[in-house]
């Protein structure tokens, strides 16, 4: 391999560390989101669906409303959060953390459609949560992966290694502004197809 193959080829390597650990953290916190909708029986299951139709169908009539504020909350916590754990040795530990809960929520919803509609409701989670994960997920990793190399390098600092390079430089906080409008664009796109959304996915159940 050439030199010029290596030096594109090293910052790859080096990325597939952050990246898998995030990964591994959002499949376990699934992997549990799954398993806890599972166990939803009984009349818990019976009111949880007669919720879900009950919101569908209100949907299906246009009478749900999306609200772009609060969906730009629900999706830019989890990205704030990173960028605040980015710059302290804990975010070695808390960024992961944030990720599996982030798998957690996305899998339990996933889930819970299809424990209470059966093969109907995997259309469903695939228009309400599948589409929008594609938009949101490519952005919130990138983040995660770049804020979790700062935590490390700042956690070396702490155990004394001064040599480490810190990276939360210009070119961080503008990949991470970057990343952070993607997102926002990505809410903003989710919030225009939301009534699309809600009307395939209630198709499918009602």
């Amino acid at each position: 391999m050439s030199r010029r193959g290596e030096r594109h080829l090293g910052p790859a390597l080096r990325q597939l560390g952050p990246l898998t650990v995030l990964g591994c953290a959002f499949v376990l916190g699934g992997a549990a989101g799954s398993l806890l909708a599972g166990l939803i029986a009984g009349e818990a299951a019976q009111n949880l669906e007669r919720f879900l139709r009950d919101y569908l169908t209100a949907a299906q009539a246009g009478e749900v409303q999306a609200e772009l504020w609060p969906m730009v909350w629900e999706q830019g916590r989890f990205l704030l959060g990173t960028a605040v754990l980015g710059v302290t040795a804990l975010g070695v530990a808390g960024i992961p953390v944030l990720f599996l809960a982030r798998g957690f929520l996305f899998s339990f919803s996933v889930a819970a459609l299809c424990r209470i509609f059966g093969p109907a409701g995997v259309a469903s989670a695939f228009f309400l949560f599948g589409l929008p994960a594609f938009l949101w997920a490519p952005a919130l990793f990138l983040a995660g992966s770049q804020c979790l190399e700062g935590a490390y390098a700042l956690l070396r600092r702490t155990l004394g290694d001064s040599r480490t390079p810190l990276p939360q430089g210009s070119p961080y906080w503008g990949r991470l502004a970057l990343c952070g409008l993607a997102l926002f664009l990505c809410v903003v796109l989710e919030y225009m197809a939301v009534p699309v959304l809600l009307k395939a996915a209630a198709q499918f159940v009602l």
